[in-house]
């Protein structure tokens, strides 16, 4: 049996794909409405039985169809379920040249991987998005009150209140600050692997695309000046760190650490009860690493990505280009 549209709205996809347990928030349809922006297309597919679902985000390359699915598929899935994915998908699309990429952020599970490997797909040469990650839990008020805490991290957010930095919820974001945060970090850090943080545009179509599911945060220092931003989707008892950016002079005086305490207090009396930092990489990017991990993020694993090519000779070139275009 092959696997068939979602013929439902919008509304009843996030309804089903939450109560399938989506911990980020790339298989919500506001993902896909937001990725219109870039001319990718929602495939939303269910399993035969119902119990699994995947939102594709799919484009044309030519001859070449590609689709990808960040944060999917979703449920409990069989060995049959994964082998007919990519024929059910190369069916709808149409075409002979199909490149589907999945990032499965469930629990990291050694069953799940092997049904993966059984039906097929095959771990790619290059991550596009990594499988580590660090949670915090926001079961209780203690969680978000500054307990969990490292000692470094809690110097650093009274450091930032003592020089008078505050942070509230921004209720009406403004695409033009947030992008030129994003600017600031990007002179001095290097460009972001999606350059969309800094273009105003797709800001503001992020922001309409997830209305109240985005919390924004912003700190701004005695003059009212905006010195940091920091944003997470919030979805049922799942929050998930999703823009993050500091000017030149809030680096100065720890906005971020500011930032990130009111967010967490934010999502937590919102009703999540987990947050997830948003990927990290303690090799290449050891600072954020050290700040996430410092504000009580504990590790976590991913299943991680798995690709299916077809036709299966063309996969070592195919994959190592798309790669390259694709991002989260």
């Amino acid at each position: 049996m092959t696997w068939q549209l979602f013929a439902g709205s919008t509304r009843e996809w996030d309804a089903l794909v939450m109560s399938l347990g989506a911990r980020t928030p790339f298989q919500l349809s506001a993902w896909a409405i937001f990725r219109q922006t870039f001319n990718w297309n929602a495939l939303r597919l269910v399993s035969p039985d119902g119990r699994g679902a995947v939102q594709l985000l799919t484009r044309a390359v030519g001859p070449l169809h590609v689709a990808w699915a960040a944060g999917g598929p979703l449920g409990d899935l069989s060995q049959s379920d994964l082998e007919n994915l990519p024929t059910s998908v190369a069916t709808l699309l149409g075409g002979k040249f199909l490149y589907l990429r999945i990032a499965d952020h469930s629990p990291q599970s050694e069953t799940r991987e092997r049904l993966f490997r059984r039906a097929g797909w095959s771990r790619p040469a290059r991550e596009i998005v990594t499988n580590h990650t660090l949670i915090r839990d926001l079961h209780n008020s203690e969680s978000a009150s500054g307990d969990g805490y490292s000692s470094n991290w809690s110097r650093n957010l009274r450091r930032g209140q003592q020089r008078n930095v505050t942070a509230e919820v921004w209720a009406s974001p403004d695409p033009v600050v947030i992008a030129r945060l994003h600017r600031d970090v990007e002179a001095t850090k290097g460009a972001f692997s999606a350059d969309w943080r800094a273009n105003e545009e797709a800001l503001r179509n992020l922001i309409s695309s997830f209305g109240d599911q985005l919390r924004v945060i912003r700190t701004v220092d005695a003059a009212g000046q905006t010195l940091s931003i920091r944003a997470a989707t919030i979805h049922g008892q799942y929050a998930f760190d999703f823009l993050a950016a500091t000017s030149i002079e809030g680096r100065k005086c720890y906005a971020s650490n500011v930032a990130m305490h009111e967010l967490l207090v934010a999502s937590a009396a919102q009703g999540a009860t987990s947050y997830d930092f948003g990927g990290v990489d303690r090799r290449e990017n050891k600072g954020v690493y050290d700040f996430k991990h410092g504000a009580g993020g504990i590790e976590h694993h991913y299943v991680g990505e798995f690709e299916y090519v077809t036709p299966r000779i063309a996969k070592p070139v195919v994959s190592k280009l798309v790669a390259l275009r694709l991002s989260a």
